[in-house]
């Protein structure tokens, strides 16, 4: 029996090591994955940054030369004065970051109270309150018309558009009355504050991300302004996640 034994304890340790191996390379590559990604973003290295590799063994991954998929979580992101979290997904992730990934989707989301940081970058007017309803942007102001003060708020439909986050008025609310564009602009007592209150802004997102990044589309939801990038086919250890991007 005793060479069944001492077979059985050699299988045994042999499993065992494979587990630990496997811990250890998974351990590595989320470090790995975790480092490229907090440079490319600008962030500190304490940041809280969740990576994970998913549960299969990454050794055995490793022999086709890359993960099949990789999840990051980023609770908190800054893109100047703009606060969100991030959600990073992406397929085919080879072990050489030199080497480009197969997809890579990005949703960035922004509450309600985060947005009210960019209020001056929604209307050519000063912004007292912002929120979401349903598919718009809603921003308050007041405005003084004839000497008594008048309040108005404007829904924005937001876009992107050259790395921008484009805010465009879609309707206005002035007076206790509701107005398209045309027909502010139209009106002979509000048509003279229609210039301020109807100049389409934006905020330039894409100067604070990796230049391999596209802004491909936003919208909103449960509360969120979400923002989605592209980075199929960019290598996380390349130029492209090494060098910001900037606005058209």
């Amino acid at each position: 029996m005793w060479p069944f034994v001492v077979i059985a304890m050699v299988v045994v340790v042999l499993i065992v090591g494979a587990f630990i191996a496997d811990a250890a390379a998974k351990a590595s590559a989320r470090d790995q994955i975790r480092s490229q990604l907090v440079s490319a973003l600008g962030l500190p290295a304490s940041a809280d940054v969740t990576v994970d590799v998913g549960p299969g063994s990454i050794l055995l991954q490793a022999l086709s030369g890359s993960l099949a998929t990789v999840d990051v979580s980023v609770p908190e992101l800054a893109f100047g004065e703009l606060v969100g979290s991030a959600d990073i997904h992406a397929t085919k992730v080879p072990l050489d970051t030199s080497k480009p990934v197969g997809t890579l989707a990005v949703n960035y989301a922004v509450t309600e109270k985060n947005l009210a940081a960019i209020a001056k970058n929604l209307s050519g007017v000063d912004i007292t309150a912002v929120t979401l309803e349903r598919s718009e942007i809603v921003a308050a102001a007041s405005l003084t018309v004839l000497g008594a003060t008048v309040p108005v708020s404007f829904g924005l439909t937001p876009s992107v558009s050259g790395g921008r986050l484009v805010f465009t008025p879609a309707h206005i609310r002035l007076g206790g009355q509701t107005f398209t564009a045309e027909q502010l602009t139209a009106n002979p007592l509000f048509g003279g504050l229609a210039r301020g209150l109807l100049k389409q802004q934006s905020f330039c997102v894409a100067q604070y991300l990796p230049k391999a990044l596209t802004a491909t589309a936003v919208q909103i939801v449960g509360g969120s302004l979400i923002m989605s990038f592209s980075g199929d086919g960019a290598a996380l250890g390349g130029p492209e996640f090494t060098t910001k991007g900037g606005c058209s």
